[in-house]
């Protein structure tokens, strides 16, 4: 994803360039048109930095049209409480300049939905080739783990490979689940995929799952799946770590 620092220099950018249109052609005064300008931008920018963090979950067309009339009338919102501070004295002068802002703020937010769409296909397609890379082949039996040993404080806790449910990467180390808690594990994925017996399966970059403890499985979105488990459990399997769930479970 593009840099903090040039997403806000775009964001001010995009800002002074609408305080521009208002002053020039919207007839505002420089005091207004800026605080107008600004407001609405910034409100604007600081929405499309949030969608990025939910924008999986919102993939369909309304879903996304909806998201696109409230940032705008929020941002309208915004703009027009900038202009009160600034003296407007009539609404009247706001509403002239509702047909600018409008148009302006859904062109910048297509633009952004269309970039936002191309990050999201490349970030999968990364995803896929790196988890090609890490596929291994099945390991022998003298290479697999029956038992995980960590150390907690002064304790000690043997962690039976049975009793696992799934495991999660945290950064250098990883979150073994089980119905008795959560435990933290210095050690990578990658060493878990190859030595866990052949029931468990790599369904994300930063997943493993016991396939004994699913309950099942069903799309979420266009390219994503969620996986169910019997605990209550629910969690995300990238296309390439269904095709892997699919074969384990023979569907």
């Amino acid at each position: 994803m593009i840099r903090r620092e040039s997403g806000v220099a775009i964001a001010v950018l995009s800002a002074l360039l609408l305080s521009f249109l208002l002053f020039y052609y919207g007839g505002l005064s420089l005091c207004s048109a800026a605080a107008a300008g600004m407001t609405f931008g910034l409100i604007q920018a600081a929405a499309g930095y949030m969608y990025w963090y939910i924008n999986s979950y919102i993939s369909s067309i309304p879903g996304k049209v909806v998201m696109t009339i409230l940032v705008l009338l929020v941002s309208l919102a915004g703009a027009f409480l900038a202009l009160l501070l600034c003296g407007i004295e009539q609404p009247k002068h706001f509403l002239v300049q509702i047909p600018l802002m409008v148009v302006y703020g859904i062109f910048g937010w297509v633009i952004l939905l269309m970039w936002y769409g191309q990050l999201v296909g490349k970030s999968q397609m990364n995803e896929v080739e790196q988890e090609l890379k890490e596929a291994v082949t099945p390991s022998s039996e003298e290479d697999l783990i029956s038992r995980i040993s960590v150390k907690e404080g002064t304790q000690i806790h043997i962690v039976h490979v049975e009793e696992l449910h799934y495991i999660q990467a945290y950064g250098d180390y990883v979150i073994l689940i089980t119905a008795k808690g959560r435990y933290i594990k210095e050690q990578t994925m990658k060493y878990f995929e190859s030595h866990l017996p052949a029931t468990f399966v790599r369904i994300h970059r930063s997943c493993i799952v016991n396939s004994e403890v699913i309950a099942r499985v069903e799309l979420f979105g266009k390219e994503s799946y969620n996986v169910y488990l019997k605990d209550g459990n629910t969690l995300k399997a990238s296309t390439t770590g269904y095709k892997f769930l699919k074969e384990k479970l023979s569907l």
